[in-house]
């Protein structure tokens, strides 16, 4: 499993969906929420999203036929292929679990033939999985994804070790915003351009992924991963040789050799997600009433965690509060209710989830002492899922105020990660989110109310533009 870790954990949704009393996170709804138009200074993105009326909009589903009573019996045969095998276990699984019994208003038996036909001259394993991942593209919907049981191309990590940066897209360019790197041939300053990791020049990987991807906020995620696949390393101690443009330098391009480090936190694993390292941050920020919480992630065991950093911040006084989400990617949806609850005191719902044979909502009972306290909750391309959900049930409940450079990532529908026969893993989704106000996240995002520009010159300087616009609004009468 390590190979398509890297990539499921940026699309955790909801491991959980059937482990339990509260499944986890999704996306998709009725209707754009009615709220105010975002605040911006030449922002990057739409600051609304425009009414559901494009080639996204929810069809008719009265007038689509239902699958769900299909006899797979009197299908015909797929054409001979080394593939058709697995394509024809990952259409079936999408027939059997896909919440929507008309699977999204698709011919599916058509899709199946169409699909079989394009992997009957195909020789190449990559080249079948670009196949079967086009025919779960027709569906629209974030969290399909069919992974190979080995790495297929470069931009599959090679291993969880990394060198200790974090790149975005900022300005059109791969940035580096966070540097604590080490190595022997001189530091990688935050600001620093990202041009080639081990001779492989970037620009191929950005023309690449430009070419899969629609949206902004969709493109800045799917760049960073890519980026963050190449830099990783198999062991701890192994290097990995960049080049980059150096701000100090007058952005000469200069190489430097980055060490590969174990990922800091707590080891904690879920099903087929093995030792994934947890954080919990927390601190009051200099010259404030105002607390910071940060965590990367949504796993069970972290919320006695969460719940003491809490409590901790209001021994210290705090006000207000930043809850920071940026580049937390999701995971296990029931750890939202008990965070919502350390912010609600009185009950709400962050939404609700559809099955094909149920519904479940994210009821939230009034916390026993919660804060009460101004809540900026920051977003950026890399929040997703579990986080989306928090992220726009609370909004819809009035209890925070979104934060953001970009909309968040658009992808929050709960999904199941599977092993299938032969090594591959398939990701698919069971579920649909509806927010309490009908707000729509999938495709879309969380799009922030506070909507900050951010540039090289920021992070090369060591602002963070997003916190201090936060820090602006809580201080503000």
């Amino acid at each position: 499993m390590s190979a398509p870790r890297a990539v499921v954990l940026v699309l955790l949704a909801s491991l959980a969906c059937d482990r339990g009393p509260e499944p986890a996170p999704s996306t998709t709804a009725a209707a754009t929420d009615a709220k105010p138009e975002p605040k911006t200074d030449g922002n990057p993105e739409p600051t609304k999203p425009e009414p559901n009326t494009d080639a996204k909009a929810e069809p008719d589903k009265t007038a689509c036929k239902s699958w769900a009573d299909l006899d797979v019996a009197t299908l015909p045969p797929l054409p001979e292929s080394p593939f058709a095998a697995t394509l024809d276990e990952v259409w079936r699984r999408v027939l059997e679990k896909h919440y929507d019994p008309t699977i999204a208003c698709k011919d599916w038996p058509a899709l199946r033939v169409q699909y079989g036909q394009e992997l009957a001259s195909v020789d190449d394993r990559a080249e079948a999985y670009v196949i079967v991942n086009k025919l779960l593209d027709e569906l629209g919907q974030s969290h399909f994804r069919l992974f190979p049981p080995h790495r297929a191309d470069d931009d599959q990590p090679v291993g969880s070790a990394l060198p200790r940066v974090q790149v975005r897209w900022i300005e059109d360019r791969l940035v580096v915003v966070e540097s604590r790197s080490k190595g022997k041939t001189g530091d990688v300053p935050a600001g620093a351009v990202l041009v080639a990791i081990e001779d492989h020049a970037l620009s191929e990987t950005i023309d690449r992924v430009k070419a899969r991807t629609e949206r902004p906020s969709e493109f800045a995620f799917e760049i960073a991963r890519a980026a963050q696949a190449r830099l990783s390393c198999e062991r701890p101690g192994d290097h990995r040789k960049v080049k980059i443009g150096d701000p100090k330098q007058a952005d000469k391009e200069v190489v430097r050799m980055l060490t590969c480090e174990e990922p800091e936190g707590e080891l904690v694993t879920l099903g087929n997600l093995e030792n994934l390292p947890t954080r919990v941050e927390h601190r009051m920020l200099p010259g404030t009433t105002i607390g910071y919480l940060a965590f990367n992630i949504w796993m069970l065991p972290m919320v006695k965690r969460v719940e003491a950093a809490m409590a901790d911040l209001r021994k210290q006084g705090m006000t207000a509060l930043v809850l920071d989400l940026r580049g937390n990617p999701g995971g296990v949806g029931a750890m939202s209710v008990p965070v919502a609850r350390l912010l609600l005191a009185a009950p709400g719902s962050l939404g609700k989830l559809r099955f094909r044979e149920f519904e479940q909502e994210f009821k939230v009972e009034a916390g026993t002492d919660a804060f009460t306290g101004k809540v900026a909750l920051l977003v950026d391309e890399g929040t997703a899922s579990t986080s989306e959900i928090f992220a726009a049930g609370l909004r819809d409940l009035g209890r925070v105020t979104i934060v953001g450079g970009r909309a968040s990532a658009g992808a929050a529908l709960p999904s199941v990660i599977e092993e299938l026969a032969g090594g591959a893993v398939l990701q698919y989704v069971v579920g649909d989110y509806q927010s309490p106000k009908g707000t729509i996240v999938e495709g879309i995002g969380v799009v922030p109310d506070v909507l900050v520009p951010e540039t090289r010159a920021d992070f090369s300087a060591g602002r963070d533009p997003v916190l201090e616009a936060a820090i602006a609004h809580l201080q503000k009468e």
